[in-house]
């Protein structure tokens, strides 16, 4: 569902039960997998000096994993909305997420526990965003 590349030679895919996998191209195997959100998994921001690799799922979650330990940092609370997408903004200070209530969910690097800001007013789902600026992002739905 879900794929994030990063120069280091990792892949990640997610699949619609959960399930978050890294992939070594190098070497053509997996290198870790993580099963902590319960439903599919809609997106991925990367911040390679944090070593941490960020994913959405339709479950209302965002999971932050520490890829220096191969763990899950931390799960967010789960909202009662699906979130379809997500981007690092400000440095890698801002994770930006769209979900399928049109709500924009902002969530301070390393305080993943509860989001700190909500945009609500898009007029569809949010099911794609793309950071033009560290400060200006597109935002694609269906219409």
């Amino acid at each position: 569902v879900g794929e994030a590349t990063n120069p280091a030679g990792m892949i990640a895919t997610g699949d619609d039960d959960g399930c978050v996998k890294l992939w070594d191209v190098r070497q053509k195997k997996e290198a870790m997998s993580f099963s902590d959100h319960e439903d599919f998994v809609s997106g991925f921001a990367v911040r390679e000096d944090k070593r941490t690799l960020v994913s959405t799922s339709g479950d209302g979650t965002l999971c932050a994993y520490n890829l220096r330990k191969g763990k899950l940092e931390r799960r967010s609370d789960q909202l009662e909305d699906e979130l379809l997408s997500c981007v690092t903004l400000k440095g890698g200070k801002i994770v930006l997420c769209g979900s399928q209530e049109g709500v924009l969910h902002t969530y301070k690097w390393g305080q993943w526990a509860d989001c700190s800001d909500r945009f609500p007013g898009h007029p569809n789902s949010i099911d794609t965003i793309v950071a033009l600026t560290d400060d200006l992002v597109l935002t694609g739905a269906p219409h």
